[in-house]
């Protein structure tokens, strides 16, 4: 998102809009310019600089930057400005922070005390909430009497109301109003909890607006500007795959943030999931982008359900959980939620900010497989990600699954499964697995009866089923292949049936696969590791080589070391 001169249209215009009814249409005979008027013929900005009680607020503005005053007041508009008087505020230290970022200080100081249209001090003004230039909302109360009148800015006290000139009204008061930071400004502000902030500012992007500088002469044949603009924005401040938009005013927010020390100990068990290594594929991928890989997913899987937006709860399946803002690839379809009362629990610090609750944990609130290790389907029928050959996908119906009763309420994942009829001694298919990490999962095929659907269930017929787990691995700049785990077994005839790798005991086995491939690519060329299937005749007479497959499945299971 855009972090400076973001001007939001149509809410904008529309609560601007609301405001300016409220609050001046009322008093528009008393907001008249005259001729009686002093400043009748003066702009804001010339009342303002020549003002001996607002230097210093003028002062931190010329430090902005000369494009801050000529985009604020040098355009056709009327405006409100509350402007805090000299020796109420710490000038120096003000424009030693613009020193260093004036946009954040043209932001949070000056744009923080001036609104679009009129706002009058004059009769009674009750939680009468202002939009500012900043987007931040601030109340302006107060009352005016025969005995006089008081009136209040974000609860501080006006010293001077109501000074009229051409194309505003400018107020002064005893001391400048306290600037409410947003989630995003304070997370690097926050104590003990910059490893987050750290990371999540290194997406930071800051590139020159030519639209936004003030042009110079051109010299030696190039342009030159008296006033440059930067404009920063970060790929992570967005509802997708990102944290949310937690620079924005207009939306509201609760962060759940980990402490330096819960992100380090996490960091241990993610690193070890996140293991690309120089024997990973794909093959074009360099070993500094392996570990730039590793560094990158091994924290955005820390982060990614830290934020929840607060507009969005209606959308829970109950009012004790809560969802996370991070969508990935979904928008309302399989998102997470988790249980309030259990994230509540780690919550050391809490502080109201702008646009939402910014919450620090001392303790993790999730665990891996709610995060990161997550389970890996494959659709039987995926062309992409198997060798099929022209066996055909058969697709499947409500009714379909009501003719055999012993499939009754049964469910076919995707709608679908691969159908392999071989009149020959074997079939022989391979997948892709994708995004599998390096930790540990079973491994299952789920096949459907052979004959599926089937009038009687005497038709259905079983499978002998071989499994091989394989991954591609470069040796010496040579890709080779080395087998992880081998299985075979029997299908059952009379269901849809799980069949897992096994043990020697029949178990499902757990597989440790060691290597990382976590490219979230749609080339399954880049996937490297791979089930190889395949099926036999048997001896048996209710066993022939033919076989349905509706999915392949890895069920992350934790690792025996932890």
């Amino acid at each position: 998102m855009n972090t400076i001169f973001k001007h939001k249209i149509l809410a904008g215009a529309m609560l601007c809009g609301a405001l300016f009814v409220a609050s001046s249409c009322d008093d528009s005979e008393g907001l008249k310019v005259t001729p009686e008027v002093p400043y009748a013929d003066k702009t804001l900005y010339e009342v303002i600089t020549s003002d001996p009680e607002l230097t210093d607020f003028v002062e931190v503005l010329n430090s902005c930057g000369e494009h801050c005053a000529d985009s604020l007041f040098n355009k056709s508009r009327v405006y409100t400005v509350w402007a805090p008087k000299n020796g109420t505020f710490d000038k120096d230290a003000i424009i030693a922070q613009a020193a260093d970022d004036r946009e954040f200080v043209f932001k949070s100081f000056i744009k923080a005390h001036v609104a679009n249209h009129l706002h009058a001090a004059n009769g009674k003004l009750e939680k009468n909430k202002i939009l500012l230039l900043n987007d931040k909302v601030v109340e302006f109360n107060g009352y005016r009497s025969e005995d006089g009148a008081s009136y209040t800015f974000d609860g501080v006290e006006l010293d001077e109301t109501n000074i009229r000139v051409k194309n505003g009204i400018l107020h002064k008061l005893f001391s400048p109003a306290e600037y409410k930071y947003n989630i995003w400004e304070y997370l690097k502000l926050a104590e003990g909890v910059d490893s987050v902030a750290n990371y999540l500012y290194s997406f930071d992007k800051t590139e020159f607006d030519e639209s936004k500088s003030i042009m110079g002469p051109i010299v030696n044949g190039e342009q030159t500007y008296l006033d440059s603009v930067f404009v920063t924005s970060n790929k992570l401040l967005n509802v997708w795959d990102g944290v949310g938009l937690l620079d924005d005013e207009d939306s509201t927010y609760t962060v759940y943030v980990p402490t330096n020390e819960i992100w380090n100990e996490v960091k241990e068990l993610t690193y070890r999931h996140f293991n690309f290594n120089k024997l990973s594929n794909p093959i074009n991928v360099t070993s500094e982008e392996r570990d730039s890989l590793r560094e990158h997913y091994a924290r955005i899987n820390i982060l990614k359900y830290m934020t929840y937006s607060d507009n969005e709860q209606i959308y829970v399946d109950s009012p004790d959980s809560v969802m996370p803002a991070w969508r990935g690839q979904s928008v309302f379809v399989d998102r997470a939620q988790f249980i309030k009362s259990q994230l509540e629990e780690c919550v050391v610090f809490e502080k109201k900010l702008s646009n939402g609750t910014f919450k620090i944990v001392n303790k993790f609130p999730y665990n891996q497989f709610e995060l990161w290790h997550d389970t890996i389907k494959v659709e039987g029928e995926d062309q992409n990600m198997g060798t099929l050959g022209s066996y055909p996908t058969i697709s499947v119906t409500k009714d379909d699954l009501a003719k055999d009763s012993t499939l009754i309420g049964t469910k076919i994942s995707g709608g679908a499964y691969l159908q392999c009829l071989s009149q020959r001694n074997s079939v022989n298919l391979k997948y892709r697995l994708p995004d599998a990490l390096s930790a540990s999962y079973k491994l299952a095929v789920v096949a459907v009866p052979r004959g599926f659907p089937a009038t009687h269930k005497d038709d259905a017929l079983s499978v002998l089923l071989m499994m091989t787990l394989q991954q591609k691995i470069l040796k010496d700049s040579t890709e080779i292949t080395e087998t992880l785990r081998t299985f075979e077994a029997a299908t059952d005839p009379t269901k849809i049936d799980t069949v897992y790798l096994a043990d020697e005991d029949g178990n499902p086995a757990v597989i440790n696969i060691p290597r990382c491939e976590y490219y979230r690519t749609f080339n399954p060329q880049d996937y490297a590791l791979e089930l190889l299937l395949s099926t036999r005749k048997s001896g048996a007479a209710h066993r022939d080589p033919s076989i349905c497959i509706d999915e392949i499945i890895l069920i992350p299971v934790k690792d025996a070391e932890e």
